[in-house]
């Protein structure tokens, strides 16, 4: 099963943290609108309120770290022939967006996280 729709995933902990991201991206995506930038962001996106991968405490905890280390997070719906991402995802990239602001005006880098990225899902036999 696509980890984007394994409602087994969703966690009151992963509900929270998804929200606080998805705000921050609904945000910025609506400057990057006013921008004439389209709001790229799939249907299943980390970073929209409600999805799957956006409740999944283990989606959300990649979330953080790609964007305090700012590590591309790569789009769990535009997927090559194997299996693997090929986009970064929009949401990824107006949320580091705010992160770049912020670390431009304080001149300090967002720590990095203290754990590594969990581990790929086994992709499923063709």
């Amino acid at each position: 099963m696509k980890e984007s729709c394994d409602h087994h995933r969703v966690s009151a902990e992963g509900q929270a943290l998804g929200l606080n991201f998805a705000r921050i991206a609904d945000a910025e995506c609506a400057a990057l609108a006013g921008e004439g930038e389209d709001d790229e962001r799939c249907k299943s996106c980390a970073f929209r309120a409600g999805t799957v991968p956006n409740g999944c405490i283990q989606t959300q905890l990649d979330v953080a770290k790609a964007v305090v280390e700012n590590v591309p997070f790569m789009c769990h719906c535009d997927l090559d022939a194997r299996g693997r991402p090929t986009k970064i995802c929009h949401g990824w990239f107006a949320v580091r967006r705010v992160a770049d602001r912020m670390e431009r005006a304080t001149g300090t880098k967002m720590a990095p996280a203290p754990y590594e990225f969990s581990q790929p899902d086994a992709l499923e036999a063709p």
